[in-house]
C-alpha cells in the first residue's frame, strides 16, 4: 500500500522538471510502472488550484472505481471528464525528475518553487502561498474534522 507523507518544498528548473520527493519515489518502487499521475483538481477552493499527484497503479484503482459507476451515468461523465480525460502519465529521468506540463503548472499557479503535500494514497502539488492559506482555513475546521474522525474509531 502506498502512503505518502510529509510536505517538500522543491525548485522547478527553467525546462519545467522538478525533482520528485526520495520518500515519495520510494513508496512508487514496487509499483508495475515507474510514474506518476497528475491532474488539476476538480474541486480547487478559493486558495486557487493544485495538481493531485497519484502513483501509476494507485491512479488505476482510482479510474476502476470511476468505472464501477453506470456507463453513461452524468456523476461518471463528469468524473471521467474531470479527472480521467484529464490525467498525464509523467516518466522519470534519471535524477528521478519530472517535467511538469505547462498548461497543468498554470492552473495550479506554480511558479519556480512548488511543495508537495503527502495526502495517504496520494500528494497534491501546490504555489506555496496558496498552500499556507488553504491551511489556515483548514485550521478553523479542525475540532469538526477530528469530530467526524471520532465516530470511526468506534
Amino acid at each position: 500500500m502506498t502512503v505518502f507523507l510529509s510536505s517538500y518544498l522543491n525548485n522547478v528548473d527553467k525546462k519545467g522538471r522538478v525533482s520528485v520527493p526520495a520518500s515519495f519515489r520510494h513508496e512508487m518502487a514496487a509499483h508495475t510502472r515507474q510514474q506518476v499521475v497528475v491532474y488539476a483538481a476538480p474541486d480547487a477552493g478559493s486558495n486557487g488550484g493544485y495538481l493531485y499527484g497519484w502513483a501509476y497503479d494507485d491512479f488505476l484503482k482510482l479510474a476502476e472505481k470511476i468505472q464501477q459507476l453506470p456507463a453513461l451515468s452524468p456523476v461518471r461523465q463528469r468524473l471521467a471528464r474531470a479527472i480521467l480525460a484529464a490525467a498525464r502519465p509523467l516518466n522519470f529521468d534519471d535524477a528521478g525528475r519530472v517535467i511538469l506540463p505547462a498548461d497543468l503548472a498554470e492552473k495550479a499557479g506554480l511558479g519556480e518553487e512548488i511543495l508537495f503535500a503527502g495526502q495517504g494514497e496520494y500528494f497534491t502539488i501546490w504555489n506555496p502561498k496558496r498552500y499556507e492559506a488553504q491551511m489556515q482555513d483548514d485550521g478553523q475546521l479542525t475540532a469538526e474534522d477530528f469530530a467526524v474522525m471520532d465516530g470511526l474509531w468506534k
